[in-house]
């Protein structure tokens, strides 16, 4: 909270009522800066004692430069001081005008420098591409974890490796995009930033998928296999707190659901893709193609991504609102990523730490298991379509546009009406926010029922021999449902900790690609001892119990926030 202190240091409170008209219109005015509304409570507070000289605590808020124009076109002016006094600037020989960076220092910077809030100041189109452009970062994992499927026959053969090499260049994959998060998020939570890291981590990405083209041994595959998890897991994690930097509450999920497009059609879109390009050129290209999309995605994230990390908010017109006027006081807030940082050394495996929070850990839960399960029915499908339906490798890929599908539905419809119900129990609740009315109705039917129902169907499909369409159609309704569980969850989960979110859904992530490395090794042995049909009935009947837990956060989540981020802060002390 901004401290504005008179010349004695006594505290000025203009109870006057309401604030003015002008800083009214400006609050219901989106597009107005931070910097004006500020600038204009100053100026209210003025106006109310002529005499006062009210000072900004530079280490707590400083003036910028569009609010000292904003002044000066009231009349105001900053002294030497830095204290906003009525009446014209003093002449100073020595204060020179702040300049901006030019084009190429700000974009080489590490950390550039972003005046105001991202959610005000950025234009719709300007939030529209930064989120096309972090989708396409977070889609490689998805892309790559899956686009040499139908190529691992040939690889086998070619590379003369064992099926247990294989399979380990698979499962360790997906171990380390869960791990890798873990570093870049703590990076991103410490170091304020998001820009770099993106770079970097799709940097060592596009590095890997190069290697792996050249890969002439079983062992060299899986060290670049890693390294490819290691750099598209270390950025796709940083989309959600991107998404929460540059959207309101009551616009992320529908944002949130269309960001994790691009990791969902990744796993789904990677197969019919690999299978063509093996097909025509050998599986060396499937590294090929992954290494000049990274070149690209690191290019549109260099010219069109700001850095928009955005500290816990110091929301002043929400305190005004409490207070029903102005009620400016002395304070001595800290901004909490400060203390953070001033709290110890960097740990990668601090956001893990998350998990012992219920909160973080049952939404964790559900948002892991179902996408495990899903990817453990992608591991199954090329055996099954070769096996019992004859296809071939390219018409294997193919059997996944159903699951596409599905993701592209169930994320855009379920984000959209996890925000309408936000918004409508807003409405109920006299503006209040409430995240848990985010976990809306149509998630708990998606998780419930769809997801179940998915699971069912590509099992007895499969184990009947039932039409060909049978097992496709019910891996897209599969998809369907967990795309609206997972965008619902993670809008949901990113806000849970205020200050934490990219810690927090690191924490999930970890558990997500835990629970996928193992499922991907055990579906394939449970199948063959049990059948397809009953590994479905196992599928749905671990939905349905990780849905339960789930609903536990619907009921108490409020309270476990609470306690949560009590114990964060007094952690950081």
């Amino acid at each position: 909270m901004t401290a504005f202190t008179s010349s004695s240091s006594s505290t000025i409170h203009t109870q006057a009522a309401q604030p003015s008209s002008s800083l009214e219109e400006k609050r219901r005015n989106s597009s107005s800066s931070l910097g004006e509304i500020k600038a204009e409570i100053l100026t209210t507070s003025l106006h109310t004692d002529p005499t006062a000289t009210l000072a900004v605590d530079p280490v707590v808020d400083a003036i910028h430069d569009n609010e000292k124009e904003y002044l000066e076109m009231k009349g105001l002016s900053i002294n030497s001081n830095n204290a906003v006094t009525s009446g014209p600037s003093p002449i100073s020989t020595t204060t020179t005008p702040r300049s901006k960076p030019g084009f190429w220092k700000q974009h080489l910077s590490i950390r550039p420098e972003f005046h105001g809030d991202p959610r005000v100041e950025l234009s719709r189109f300007r939030k529209a591409v930064i989120l096309c452009v972090i989708s396409q970062a977070g889609s490689l994992g998805g892309f790559s974890s899956t686009i040499y499927f139908p190529s691992l026959v040939q690889i086998t053969a070619d590379l003369n490796a064992s099926q247990t090499a294989i399979n380990a260049s698979v499962s360790l994959f997906i171990l380390f995009m869960g791990i890798s998060p873990l570093v870049s998020s703590t990076l991103s939570d410490t170091f304020q930033i998001r820009r770099v890291l993106y770079i970097g981590f799709t940097f060592i990405f596009a590095l890997a998928s190069l290697g792996g083209g050249y890969a002439n041994s079983a062992g060299s595959l899986i060290v670049a296999r890693v390294f490819q998890a290691v750099g598209s897991g270390g950025a796709s994690i940083l989309g959600a707190g991107t998404v929460a930097d540059i959207y309101p509450p009551e616009e992320q999920g529908t944002s949130m659901g269309l960001m994790f497009l691009g990791q969902f059609l990744g796993p789904v879109l990677g197969p019919p893709l690999g299978g063509i390009l093996a097909k025509t050129f050998g599986w060396q290209s499937t590294f090929y193609f992954m290494a000049i999309i990274a070149v690209i995605v690191i290019v549109e994230l260099f010219f069109l991504l700001p850095e928009t990390y955005r500290a816990p908010d110091r929301d002043l017109l929400k305190e005004m609102e409490e207070v029903k006027g102005y009620a400016v006081e002395n304070g001595n807030e800290k901004d909490a990523s400060t203390t953070r940082r001033a709290g110890g050394g960097f740990n990668p495996f601090q956001a893990v730490m998350l998990l012992k929070h219920p909160v973080v850990l049952l939404s964790s839960i559900e948002l892991g298991i179902t996408f495990a399960l899903m990817f453990s029915i992608e591991t199954l499908a090329p055996v099954l379509f070769t096996n019992s339906y004859g296809l071939a490798e390219d018409q294997v890929g193919l059997t996944y546009l159903g699951a596409g599908g599905g993701s592209i539905l169930g994320a855009i419809l379920g984000g959209k009406l996890s925000d309408i119900a936000l918004m409508r129990a807003k409405a109920k609740n006299g503006g209040e926010i409430v995240l848990e009315d985010r976990l809306s109705l149509s998630m708990w039917i998606a998780g419930f029922l769809i997801v179940p129902f998915g699971s069912l169907l590509f099992g007895f499909g499969a184990e009947k021999h039932l039409s060909i369409a049978a097992p496709i159609v019910g891996f897209g309704i599969y998809n369907f449902g967990m795309a609206q569980v997972i965008s619902a969850g993670a809008a949901y989960l990113v806000n849970a900790i205020p200050g934490q979110g990219s810690s927090a859904t690191a924490a999930a992530n970890f558990l997500r690609m835990v629970m996928a490395c193992i499922f991907s090794l055990i579906a394939q042995i449970i199948v063959d001892h049990v059948g397809y049909g009953n590994y479905g009935i196992i599928q749905a009947a671990i939905n349905i119990v990780c849905m339960a837990l789930f609903y536990v956060v619907k009921l108490r989540g409020a309270g476990m926030r609470e306690t949560a981020t009590r114990k964060e802060e007094a952690s950081r002390k």
